[in-house]
């Protein structure tokens, strides 16, 4: 089930520097992908459809900007995915770059593994909603 290889996360960084690492991680991978923008309700929303080598969509990312120092990150591979390796090693390499920049806080054994549903010491959740996962 797809559900199992969707990763959601709070980085504490601007949605722009973390679309830039999202690109970044992508190239170096062979990855490429289609982005998209919008400010609904004056939230800063960016999208990227990451399509593998083949041309087939691989994954779906979506960022969105709560707050200027913080990133929703929400990772979900396609319906149609067979590669679901691939989106589990994508997931892998964003989370090791968002530890190594700081952005994902957190020391030891607990923080070594990619997590599915990580939400950091210093986040603040959406406005009107609780630290609860849905």
């Amino acid at each position: 089930m797809t559900d199992d290889f969707t990763f959601d996360w709070a980085a504490l960084a601007p949605i722009e520097e973390i679309a830039t690492l999202v690109e970044r991680i992508c190239v170096a991978r062979g990855l490429d992908g289609l982005w998209y923008s919008s400010t609904p309700g004056g939230i800063p929303v960016k999208g990227c459809r990451i399509n593998g080598a083949d041309g087939a969509t691989l994954a779906v990312l979506t960022l969105q900007g709560y707050y200027p120092d913080q990133t929703h990150l929400r990772l979900q591979p396609a319906a149609h995915a067979a590669d679901l390796p691939a989106v589990t090693a994508l997931a892998g390499a964003l989370y090791a770059a968002l530890r190594e920049s700081g952005w994902i806080p957190g020391a030891g054994p607990l923080f070594a593994n990619t997590p599915r549903f990580i939400r950091p010491q210093g986040f603040r959740p959406r406005p009107g909603e609780t630290e609860q996962p849905d």
